[in-house]
């Protein structure tokens, strides 16, 4: 009498590294389907993570799928989890433990094909936690690398990939000044710093007075937003200038792996290859306003004036966030001690 075949998922995960150096999702994906066969596995589904970072497991949505299905009671009747490296399967090792225990816990164990392990063996169990250290360090060594390699390229004043800023477009990994979007740059610039406005009043004139930017995801023209102006304004690009660090990868406070991207204050420029559209003269210039008015505000927003309850407090009607202000007239401020509710009204507190 046949004995019934185990089951088994196969993962499959690249970042844009590894599709570089040959280890595509399709070489992988044959790569384990072979192994299933040799262990007589039946394969019941196949989850593939493409572009994704083994930083952690958060951002890979077919990693996710597939944890959830195999903690839904494992209705699969799954014996175990086949990827071509344990690398695959995650470069964190914390993350990599848990996830493991979480698969052990529903009777599912790992196999990492070319690492040539097993996590229900006795060997298995002890090499684990060893290369899951070595992947975290490896990620490591591989982000320094990037970054070094990112650093040094925009020392010789070329682009850094990805999407041209608005104005320009890439030729040969070289940017080339946009000449139907440049004269709204120039033209943001000019009225920034030429006018009283402010970024709010930039984007309010443009937009009352016709002009629009084209969406390059579908070519429709749209109104231009505050975010947009000040985008443009904080962008050394456009004075001839390769940016390095103006935005860092973070750990979000009180998390223990989740990250997010913050704009940094101070940061690295070098000489660019690529043409300017405004002058550097220019582009100061629109600086030195920013801060200006920056330092207005902080002054207007000053700690005798600070709510410190805002956003804690909630509307006992709508249960909406409220938020504290202060009331303005002819210029002079006139402390209201009041709350905004349900978003059009607002409430009086009391003086203490």
């Amino acid at each position: 009498m046949n004995q019934a075949k185990k089951h088994c998922y196969l993962y499959t995960r690249v970042s844009t590294q590894m599709q570089v150096d040959g280890y595509s999702l399709d070489a992988q994906q044959d790569r384990l389907k072979k192994e299933a066969a040799h262990r007589s596995l039946q394969v019941v589904a196949v989850f593939s993570d493409e572009g994704k970072s083994g930083k952690n497991t958060t951002g890979r949505p077919q990693f996710q799928a597939m944890m959830q299905r195999i903690q839904n009671d494992n209705e699969d009747h799954v014996d175990y989890v086949l990827v071509f490296k344990l690398s695959r399967f995650g470069r964190n090792a914390a993350d990599v433990l848990n996830n493991l225990q979480i698969m052990q816990d529903f009777g599912v164990n790992l196999i990492c094909v070319e690492d040539g392990i097993d996590s229900a063996s006795a060997a298995g169990k002890i090499l684990f936690p060893v290369l899951a250290g070595v992947a975290e360090l490896e990620r490591e060594n591989i982000q320094a690398q990037t970054m070094a390699g990112r650093w040094q390229k925009a020392r010789e004043g070329k682009w850094n990939g990805g999407q041209a800023p608005y104005g320009y477009r890439i030729e040969d990994g070289v940017l080339v000044i946009e000449d139907s979007e440049a004269a709204l740059v120039r033209l943001i610039f000019e009225k920034y710093v030429q006018s009283d406005m402010g970024i709010n009043g930039v984007a309010k004139w443009l937009n009352e007075n016709g002009y629009s930017k084209q969406t390059r995801q579908n070519g429709i023209y749209s109104r231009i937003s505050t975010t947009f102006v000040r985008g443009v304004l904080d962008n050394p690009v456009y004075a001839g200038k390769i940016a390095y660090g103006r935005r860092k990868n973070e750990k979000i406070e009180e998390t223990r792996n989740e990250y997010h991207i913050v704009k940094q204050a101070e940061y690295e420029t070098f000489d660019g290859k690529h043409e300017a559209i405004i002058s550097y003269d220019l582009w100061q210039a629109a600086q030195v306003k920013r801060e200006l008015n920056a330092y207005k505000r902080e002054k207007r927003y000053s700690p005798q004036h600070a709510h410190i309850l805002s956003g804690l407090v909630k509307c006992p009607v709508c249960g909406a966030p409220m938020y504290g202000a202060v009331n303005r007239k002819k210029k002079k401020t006139v402390p209201a001690n009041s709350i905004r509710t349900c978003g059009t009204t607002f409430a009086r507190i009391p003086k203490p």
